[in-house]
């Protein structure tokens, strides 16, 4: 069985990270695909977003494919998230999968000042996208290093959109919906929720 699992704190999920997933599927073909938010993640300051806002507002991954599943494993934790742990957590549940780790291009360059990294080369390939075209040779030569230290690594072609979810809270905080990057079941639940509205009195603090 071959698992693709793609993780990241999604705040908010957007069509970038979309893009990244339809191409890591289209690459892999995967027997299911476990979409991941993450708990508290350990190389970013906690999200003020309720997880459970996080991970209703990822159900944007399902029309990617029918094979998506949204898992709230990380949330459950209530830790800071590893991802050496929940890839130990797949091994253990599905024993003879081979798991594909989706990643975009700042994952990869860093990746080796993750917690055992050298345990997550060992039990899964790295599946890995340019979101920087300009970028791309020092992304090769990332990519390159860990082959040489044992990893599986493919390199995927995704369509780009230069979009981070930290420019589009930024964005809702001055008032700009942008419904061109972000996907309508996020929208939708940043509008109900009133997610990463100005507070009041936050221009005196």
């Amino acid at each position: 069985m071959k698992i693709l699992l793609y993780g990241g704190t999604f705040d908010p999920p957007h069509k970038g990270h979309q893009n990244l997933l339809k191409a890591a599927v289209q690459t892999v073909q995967p027997d299911k695909i476990i979409v991941m938010p993450a708990g508290t993640p350990p190389h970013k300051k906690a999200s003020a977003t309720p997880a459970c806002l996080r991970l209703a507002m990822c159900s944007c991954f399902e029309c990617v494919s029918e094979n998506v599943q949204v898992s709230d494993w990380e949330i459950a934790q209530h830790k800071k998230s590893y991802t050496v742990d929940t890839i130990r957590m797949l091994k253990e549940r599905f024993e003879s999968c081979k798991i594909y780790l989706c990643v975009g291009s700042d994952m990869l360059e860093s990746f080796e000042s993750w917690k055992d990294w050298q345990t997550i080369l060992k039990n899964c390939v790295l599946t890995a996208h340019c979101r920087e075209p300009e970028n791309r040779f020092r992304f090769e030569q990332a990519a390159q290093a860990l082959r040489e230290k044992g990893a599986e690594v493919l390199l995927l072609n995704a369509q780009v959109i230069l979009q981070a979810s930290s420019e589009i809270r930024s964005r809702i905080q001055n008032g700009q919906m942008d419904s061109s990057v972000l996907p309508k079941q996020a929208a939708e639940i940043v509008r109900q929720y009133g997610l990463y509205q100005r507070k009041e009195g936050a221009d005196n603090e």
